[in-house]
């Protein structure tokens, strides 16, 4: 036993100058398609400082390095150390994956002595601690197997490994499953080293999630043949516009009447002013003074003005007597007949107008 011992710590005292020489001479065959001359550099970088710190039992600082590493550029003495200290993390699937990687790996015949070193050590740490991984079986019920969704520490498991023994890590792991329209479920399964274990994950309905029995086709024939509200009375008609024709007729009498009085007033005035003028004529010849040509001219714009306020007036009344019957006659119809209208001009000292009832 303490010969089998020694002989890791020898290769582990020797890693970090295997590894130097062996980033800094690895054949292009070996490498990842493709890579720069930074790649390179940066997995030499890398792999340096991980293997520093793997040798320092730090695996917790060296894994994100080797991964990172070998990412970058393949190199077996990188992988071998990345998986050894996966283990040692207790990663055991994922670091005897990364270990089978390096043992199987076919190695050219030129190939530096590091790379077949690393193979060597790759092989005892993956006979190790192959027998460490556990079984876990998993078991879903109450909902069918492609509607569910089964996490390992929040890892999704495959609907294939249903029932599937499936290699886990040693330790605790949280099992949970879910599914719509169901409860989720979760289970804790402990594996020892090498041990097998079950669970069984059992679904039940969520009731705030059931859907609503659909309704029958007679039923919902008839929903949508019955009214959802009584039909409303239709809106009465609108009123007889009757006092606006009533407004503009009553304009036009106001207008004819102004126009009657404006012409009875200057015509009484036309009239005066003639006889004024009258006087002088003598055997009907007829030569005013010229102190009466203030009067001869005021003569004619009253009779003018008289004239045209006469024909206003009129032209206004009638005007206003169509529109009062067209009017009354509309109203007619609704059953009411008001009284005809009355109008009445009215002449006075000085004055004149229209006047009656509307």
């Amino acid at each position: 036993m303490r010969s089998r011992d020694s002989g890791p710590r020898v290769i582990r005292t020797l890693g970090l100058p295997i590894c130097l020489a062996v980033l800094a001479t690895a054949p292009a065959s070996l490498a990842q398609q493709g890579p720069t001359a930074e790649d390179r550099a940066s997995a030499r970088v890398l792999g340096t400082e991980g293997t520093r710190l793997a040798d320092a039992n730090n695996c917790a600082g060296a894994v994100p390095k080797l991964d990172a590493a070998e990412k970058l550029f393949h190199a077996p003495t990188t992988l071998d150390r990345l998986g050894e200290c996966q283990i040692a993390l207790g990663q055991l699937v994922a670091g005897t994956e990364n270990l089978n990687r390096v043992v199987r790996e076919v190695l050219p015949p030129n190939s530096p002595p590091a790379f077949l070193a690393a193979q060597k050590r790759a092989q005892q740490a993956y006979a190790a601690a192959l027998p460490r991984i556990g079984s876990l079986r998993i078991h879903v019920e109450g909902v069918a197997v492609d509607q569910v969704t089964v996490t390992v520490d929040g890892v999704s498991v495959p609907t294939a490994l249903f029932d599937n023994s499936r290699p886990t890590d040693p330790g605790s792991h949280e099992v949970k499953a879910t599914a719509p329209g169901y409860l989720s479920t979760t289970a804790t399964a402990a594996l020892k080293d090498g041990g097998d274990t079950s669970v069984a994950l059992h679904l039940a309905p969520d009731p705030s999630a059931q859907v609503a029995a659909p309704v029958p086709a007679a039923s919902a024939s008839v929903a949508v043949a019955a009214p959802s509200a009584a039909p409303a009375p239709p809106a009465p008609p609108p009123p007889a516009q009757s006092g606006g024709g009533n407004g503009v007729a009553i304009a036009s009498f106001v207008v004819g009447g102004v126009g009657i009085a404006v012409g009875s007033i200057l015509g009484i005035m036309a009239l005066g002013t003639k006889s004024t003028l009258d006087s002088h004529c003598v055997n009907k010849a007829c030569l005013a003074p010229p102190s009466q040509q203030s009067n001869i001219n005021s003569l004619g714009t009253q009779a003018t003005i008289s004239t045209v306020g006469f024909g206003v007036g009129v032209v206004g009344v009638a005007v206003g007597v169509i529109l009062l019957a067209v009017s009354h006659g509309g109203s007619a119809s609704t059953g009411s007949t008001p009284p005809p209208p009355q109008v009445s001009p009215w002449v006075g000292i000085g004055s004149a107008g229209v006047g009656g009832t509307f």
